[in-house]
């Protein structure tokens, strides 16, 4: 929904399907970055350790826990954030693709955990995989995104390829 409620009931989801697992690896995009943030605070809350968060471009634009998933807590032990650079002249040029009302979250690490963050220019969507055909560069920036963050999940044991 457009104002996030439904964050935290997701949130709860993603921490019941942890329970029992071996180690813990939460991947958001969007909105969902947000919640897999809310996630790893509440298995936080339960004493369990989060072995990597792989966000792409989280925002936070919900009602449900505002301003919770700002700081990645200290369980987290290592993050890789793709975020859209939100570069004014590509606002100007795409204002609507931009999604420029969101505002970006999960910008902090408490503790000693590792954050890797890099900036890519391109549409929001791009930078979850799914590029803006009318968008110049919007395809190169979701190939660019796939390959940085198949680099930070294959050196933090998580054997997969992502495509655009």
């Amino acid at each position: 929904s457009l104002t996030g409620k439904e964050v935290s009931s997701i949130a709860d989801r993603a921490v019941g399907a942890a329970q029992g697992a071996g180690p813990v690896i939460l991947v958001g995009y969007s909105r969902g970055g947000c919640t897999a943030i809310i996630a790893a605070k509440r298995l936080k809350a339960q004493g369990k350790r989060v072995k990597a968060l792989f966000l792409f471009d989280a925002v936070d634009m919900q009602t449900s826990e505002l301003g919770l998933s700002q700081t990645i807590p200290d369980n987290v032990d290592f993050v890789a954030h793709a975020r859209t650079a939100r570069d004014l002249a590509f606002w100007i040029r795409n204002p609507v693709k931009s999604r420029f009302y969101f505002y970006n979250t999960g910008r902090w690490l408490d503790g000693d955990g590792i954050l890797e963050e890099k900036k890519f220019t391109g549409t929001h969507g791009a930078a979850g995989g799914v590029p803006w055909p009318d968008v110049v560069g919007d395809r190169a920036c979701a190939l660019a995104v796939a390959d940085w963050m198949t680099g930070q999940l294959k050196a933090n044991g998580v054997d997969v390829t992502l495509k655009a």
